[in-house]
């Protein structure tokens, strides 16, 4: 199903149908929703589509975190986290939820990035009421 819902989102981002800034339109989801239908024969509703969608979305963005940290790389022939154990536990020391990705794969890694791209917040550009932006400071 997974594989359905997804071959069909990046049919219709690559044909050109725009996300919106909310996520898919309704027209977007009706037609994952007919896809997976007609590929499996199952009735799905367009809350199982979002709420799929919501999964695979943290998915993305918790793999794309761990690529863009030095060491760490993705092995296209199994989807699987390759980093080295050291790299692992410095990780891990300061973010354990993503220990699951010792042994989770992530076989559709470059699907998602073309579903998802780059709409996932990172909070690297994060500010706090703290922070001074005085012309001193140039920002």
């Amino acid at each position: 199903m997974d594989g359905l819902l997804m071959t069909s989102l990046v049919e219709q981002v690559l044909d050109g149908h725009k996300r919106t800034d909310n996520g898919f339109t309704a027209f977007q989801v009706s037609k994952a929703m007919e896809t997976v239908s007609n590929g499996c024969e199952v009735i799905i509703s367009d809350k199982n589509v979002r709420a799929r969608l919501k999964t695979l979305k943290k998915e993305h963005t918790e793999v794309r975190q761990l690529l863009n940290m030095s060491g760490f790389g993705l092995d296209p022939e199994t989807g699987r986290i390759v980093a080295d154990q050291v790299a692992w536990d410095e990780f891990i020391k300061g973010k354990p939820e993503f220990g699951k990705w010792m042994t989770k794969l992530c076989p559709r890694y470059d699907e998602m990035e073309t579903i998802f791209g780059n709409d996932a917040a990172t909070g690297d550009r994060a500010v706090s009421g703290f922070d001074d932006f005085s012309p001193m400071n140039g920002m």
